[in-house]
């Protein structure tokens, strides 16, 4: 069954009436009464594809930096990601073509969770796209939860930090990296590159354990990347 066919009693889907999806009662294709449905989340029924994206680079401007590596893990599954090599640091590729994988694999998603997103990812990664000519989603084809949000308004720590945030809340998994690891990514050292990405999965696996911690804390929105 498809969940985009169904309507509720406005006779609207579930992409403009989510909430009445939440609450449950929902009309099948040729029922002559409205019959109970699940009341899950609207981002619980299938269709809603769930990816936990990070990425990692050397700096925090995109006209200053470059995207080193990066990765989405799906919700409940496996991780995609890419890391960039020597040669295209100083070939003058740079980091294209993992912009454009990123942005590929992007399109496959309906939500994409990450933390201090708004900020960040999702900025530097348009921002990369548009300087290559590259087609970033456009609004309202991808929705959008920044748990960083969630952390500052819903709970009470002393640091708003994913670090601090884990560690409080017993998520094991965050790897501090030493700066010179950091300064040699940059480089091009195929080792400290890897460590570099293995940080970018090891971050994109607590977001999803960090997301089920709190779905139970708020009315998640639709809000586009």
């Amino acid at each position: 069954m498809n969940i985009k066919n169904l309507h509720c009693l406005h006779r609207h889907g579930i992409e403009t009436h989510p909430n009445c999806f939440a609450k449950g009662l929902i009309k099948y294709p040729d029922a002559k009464t409205y019959e109970k449905f699940s009341g899950k989340p609207w981002y619980t029924y299938p269709g809603y594809k769930i990816g936990y994206i990070d990425i990692e680079t050397d700096g925090l401007k995109a006209d200053f930096s470059t995207m080193l590596s990066w990765c989405i893990k799906d919700k409940d599954g496996g991780y995609t990601y890419s890391v960039i090599t020597k040669e295209e640091l100083f070939n003058g590729t740079v980091d294209k073509r993992l912009v454009k994988e990123l942005v590929d694999k992007m399109n496959e998603y309906a939500i994409l969770v990450g933390y201090y997103s708004t900020n960040f990812d999702l900025p530097y990664i348009r921002t990369k796209a548009i300087h290559y000519d590259i087609d970033f989603p456009a609004y309202a084809t991808i929705y959008h939860f920044d748990l960083y949000y969630t952390v500052k308004s819903k709970t009470c720590l002393s640091r708003k930090s994913l670090d601090n945030a884990c560690q409080y809340f017993n998520i094991n998994g965050k790897t501090p990296l030493d700066k010179n690891v950091w300064r040699s990514a940059k480089y091009g050292d195929k080792n400290s590159l890897l460590q570099v990405l293995e940080h970018n999965k090891y971050d994109c696996a607590i977001l999803e354990e960090l997301h089920d911690k709190l779905e139970f804390t708020k009315k998640w929105i639709k809000t586009s990347i």
